[in-house]
Order: structure tokens, then sequence, then C-alpha cells
């Protein structure tokens, strides 16, 4: 989403939505706390905006080069691919990667740890 307010429509509806701008300023703190993550153009790794956006559990991309934000149209595009306001758009805070659509997420705890754990749960009753 480009602006707060179309955010709280989407979220109002249920709907994901990942905020973005072309950075991000204190006065986006409403709508960041609604969206699930956020992607700017500019910024660095321990920027404010990505600072506070980890410590809202939200995934944050910042200084993606490649976005173009297109207020008027209401779009954003990487190279030749255009989203529309509203399309939905996976950010993976991992490896930077961002993809257009809805992805699929597999969690995968090792198991090495599940056991550590388990032991230090023994160990500790």
């Amino acid at each position: 989403m480009l602006s707060e307010s179309r955010a709280r429509e989407r979220h109002a509806a249920g709907v994901p939505l990942v905020l973005v701008r072309a950075h991000a300023d204190t006065h986006d703190i409403d709508a960041l706390a609604l969206s699930d993550g956020l992607l700017t153009r500019q910024g660095a790794r321990t920027s404010h905006a990505a600072v506070v956006a980890r410590q809202l559990g939200k995934v944050c991309l910042v200084g993606c080069d490649a976005l173009v934000i297109d207020e008027a149209e209401r779009s954003i595009r990487f190279g030749t691919t255009v989203l529309s306001e509203g399309d939905l758009v996976t950010i993976d805070g991992n490896d930077g990667a961002i993809y257009g659509g809805e992805m699929r997420v597999e969690e995968r705890v090792p198991h090495e740890l599940v056991a550590r754990l388990a032991r230090l749960a023994a160990d500790e009753a």
C-alpha cells in the first residue's frame, strides 16, 4: 500500500499488506503497525524505519534501488514487473527477495535444536 488510508482499508478487509515507501518517516508508524511488512527504495539495514519495523515484528526490506514507485498510477515496478496498488507482493526478509503475488511460507525448525531444547527442559525438571 502506498498510503495510510489504503492500508487501513485493506487491513479492515483482513487482507495482507506491505507498506511501500520511497523512504519511511516517523509519521508512517500507524500504517506500519497495520502492515505485514515494509519495503522502501531508500534506507539501510540499520535505518530508523528498519529498526522500528523489526521491533514491531514486521518483515522489512529497505534500500531497494530497483524499486520504482509511481504515485500517479498507484503502482510499483521492478525491472519489467509492474504491480498495481492492491496487488499482492511478498517480501523475504532473509534473502531480500521480492515476489509479485503470494508465496507459500514454509517454516522449518531444525531437529537438532528441538532435541537440544527437549534435553534442556528435561534437565530443568
